[in-house]
């Protein structure tokens, strides 16, 4: 069995880590809980459902392939592949804060997508601005104003 390591951290819009918050993992097309390994050997089990651990990480060994891992009410498409290149958590997210005002964000994603992107400001109310997307690592968001917050972008 060609098991591969799948390691990610997920956290909540408001920024704090999801820890403790139960996961289940399922090969594509599958209601059927997909078997998680502590090991790359396949010796250690690991329950599934499982836990998050600190910093709202995720961490197993699993065959190779297509699976979903759903949390707190939300599914993740994943690609888990024995060349870490190529594993992946679809859609993947990106963070950016944007602590000084300004018109023009430039965020620097390297998402390989063009990501659906949401903005906040700083007392977390909804910004509407105009996405530009540069290549599949860039974009800009252009504001009528200058303003200060968090782009959560998502592919």
């Amino acid at each position: 069995m060609a098991l591969a390591q799948y390691t990610e951290s997920y956290w909540y819009p408001d920024e704090t880590f999801a820890v403790g918050v139960a996961y289940h993992v399922f090969p594509r097309l599958s209601n059927v809980h997909a078997p998680l390994f502590q090991d790359q050997a396949g010796t250690i089990p690991l329950p599934n459902p499982g836990v998050t651990g600190a910093g709202g990480v995720v961490s197993f060994y699993v065959d190779t392939g297509d699976y979903w891992l759903h949390i707190n009410g939300q599914s993740f498409g994943l690609i888990v592949d024995l060349d870490p290149d190529l594993t992946h958590v679809w859609p993947a997210s990106f963070r950016w804060v944007q602590s000084a005002p300004a018109a023009v964000w430039t965020i620097a994603h390297e998402l390989n997508a063009f990501p659906i992107v949401d903005v906040l400001d700083t007392v977390n109310n909804q910004l509407f601005g105009e996405v530009d997307y540069v290549d599949a690592d860039n974009l800009t968001i252009t504001f009528s104003v200058p303003v200060a917050g968090t782009a959560y972008l998502r592919r």
